[in-house]
């Protein structure tokens, strides 16, 4: 009987004994199921990416992606595609990668949004892009545009070259030599031609290019042609984008640029958030910082010195510290309508066997 009386006396020590090791192991189990959330969550922020389908070149998106993922932590897996491979893209995305983002010429988010593949996104960020550079209801973003100029041989220009400012100037000197871009080889070019007969109408617009062309030595496919022959002196003077004539420019091609005063056209790279985005507030993050300067750093190191669509980052002036004028039209041409253009300069202007 003592030994019962003893080890009921004990009984609760062991009670509490037993207690404090079943807390212990709760609190063990419990910090053991929090590490193994936070190794979870862990992988997972490691694994999770946005998906953005993109036209510009691979660098760039390389670029791009690992400046985002400096700059935020977040990432995003960018997928290169050629144009016509983005716009099938959008139609039809494959179902295990699905894209939360695009970024592509304006023709392709514009169709884009006819196709119902685009959801609204703005920001204070997106708020600060001019009306004519984003879709009215924010279906998209223009980012970047890289516009038509005038580039002016040195000699030339301190000669009197430095008049040329309108597309009318073009036509004051009978002497002049220009080099320009076949209107019917790209699309900036082609969007010009939709632009000026637009503006000016088809009759005023022949009798331009008509005038023109008995002053242009040469057409050429592609711009660098036109950049050659200003800077050689075999032209005075020439039309190309903004983007090739600051290349030549760096690196020290001896002409001037001067941005079209009375307007010009301008090819325009945008992004947008797709219907099928997984997470709009980090898609809208990568869309604003698409428009810093941080992004704008990456374009420059890939020799892409486009002007940025918000008034964040400064536009680049011309020679004559002048800003981009735009021409004053509402661009309702596709690229249906724009192919017809262009076989219409062909066949009237390039070859005159209309008229």
């Amino acid at each position: 009987m003592q030994e019962i009386e003893r080890m009921k006396r004990y009984i609760p020590f062991i009670g509490m004994i037993v207690f404090i090791a079943a807390v212990l192991w709760a609190g063990v189990y419990i910090q053991q199921e929090r590490q193994q959330q936070l190794a979870a969550r862990e992988m997972y922020e490691k694994e999770r990416h946005l998906v953005v389908y993109s036209d510009m070149p691979g660098q760039v998106n390389q670029d791009l992606a690992a400046a985002f993922y400096k700059d935020t932590g977040l990432r995003a897996y960018i997928m290169t595609m050629t144009e016509d491979e983005l716009q099938r893209a959008i139609r039809n995305p494959k179902e295990n990668q699905l894209p939360d983002a695009v970024i592509a010429s304006e023709d392709t988010l514009y169709a884009g949004r006819l196709q119902g593949a685009f959801i609204p996104y703005t920001s204070y960020v997106t708020d600060e892009v001019p009306h004519e550079l984003k879709d009215a209801a924010g279906a998209w973003i223009g980012l970047w545009y890289d516009p038509l100029v005038f580039v002016i041989n040195r000699d030339y220009y301190n000669m009197g070259g430095s008049n040329i400012n309108t597309w009318s100037d073009l036509l004051t000197d009978a002497n002049m030599v220009i080099s320009f871009p076949d209107l019917a080889a790209t699309d900036i070019a082609g969007s010009f031609l939709c632009e000026y007969v637009e503006l000016h109408g088809q009759e005023r617009a022949e009798l331009y290019f008509r005038s023109l062309q008995t002053r242009i030595g040469a057409y050429s496919k592609t711009m660098a042609p036109v950049m050659h022959r200003v800077a050689g002196g075999e032209a005075q003077a020439g039309v190309v984008d903004a983007v090739t004539a600051r290349q030549y420019r760096f690196d020290g091609a001896p002409v001037f640029v001067v941005y079209p005063q009375d307007g010009t056209a301008y090819w325009l790279i945008g992004a947008a958030a797709t219907r099928w985005c997984s997470d709009e507030e980090e898609t809208g993050k990568f869309i604003d910082w698409l428009l810093s300067l941080e992004a704008a750093d990456v374009l420059r190191k890939n020799r892409m010195q486009f002007n940025f669509a918000n008034s964040a980052i400064a536009v680049q002036a011309d020679s004559k510290q002048q800003g981009p004028v735009f021409f004053k039209t509402v661009k309702h041409y596709n690229d249906k309508d724009r192919r017809a253009m262009q076989d219409w300069w062909i066949r009237t202007i390039r070859f005159g066997r209309d008229g």
